[in-house]
């Protein structure tokens, strides 16, 4: 479904919310960014439903890499940036349909993307925020939005499917393969907590492990959910 105006991901939600079914797709018919989000039926509880950011992620990677210049490094910011050159050109985000427990299965899912692909309009001084970019600035002159959702559903179903046949471990292996900052000293805020360590790996769950002087920290993957890192 395309809409001429607006954000896709609010209205995937509403739209999740009113019973659509999973697979329904909205994109928001636009140039300067891919703003698009799919309704998802998960089955398992949300603890265990979180890790698709990961595969989001993968499916978009793939989806620059299959359309882009080679040799552009795209490479993830835990926990759902995505990024070319070291510079954020978008990300996901995940809202669920609320359960009375813990162990209840959500209604739905909704998977938001964005991706920027050319500048920013609020930003009248390109180059002086060097930790954000858009594909259209780092080579990727040829992408287009429609051809970039097209080619991430492909992707993005495939490792979906690995997934569920194979279990988390591979998404996981293929993610920390792209993850910034991976086997390195990072620096990071949670609930307004500044947390610094060794970024070490992803537990089972897909929360963050951060080595420490008193041992392993697990970062939980919801709290840092709850509002996109990249926007």
């Amino acid at each position: 479904m395309t809409i001429p105006r607006g954000s896709a991901f609010a209205r995937a939600l509403a739209d999740a919310a009113a019973g659509a079914e999973a697979g329904t797709l909205v994109w928001t018919r636009r140039d300067d960014r891919l703003d698009a989000a799919v309704v998802l039926e998960p089955n398992e509880p949300l603890a265990q439903s979180l890790p698709v950011t990961y595969v989001a992620l993968l499916g978009l990677g793939d989806a620059l890499g299959a359309l882009g210049p080679p040799n552009i490094p795209v490479t993830f910011g835990w926990p759902d940036r995505i990024e070319v050159n070291g510079a954020t050109v978008g990300g996901v985000r995940l809202a669920a349909a609320e359960t009375r427990s813990a162990d209840a299965i959500p209604d739905w899912l909704v998977l938001g993307i964005s991706i920027q692909i050319h500048g920013f309009p609020d930003d009248d001084s390109p180059g002086l925020s060097p930790d954000r970019t858009a594909l259209h600035e780092e080579g990727f002159g040829e992408v287009e939005a429609l051809p970039l959702l097209e080619s991430f559903s492909r992707h993005f179903l495939a490792w979906m499917n690995s997934w569920q046949e194979d279990g988390f471990d591979q998404v996981r292996q293929a993610w920390l393969s792209r993850a910034t900052g991976f086997d390195d000293a990072i620096s990071l805020e949670v609930d307004g907590v500044r947390l610094s360590g060794g970024f070490t790996g992803l537990d089972d769950a897909g929360g963050l492990l951060l080595g420490r002087e008193d041992g392993i920290r697990h970062v939980a993957l919801a709290p840092v959910l709850r509002e996109p890192t990249w926007s």
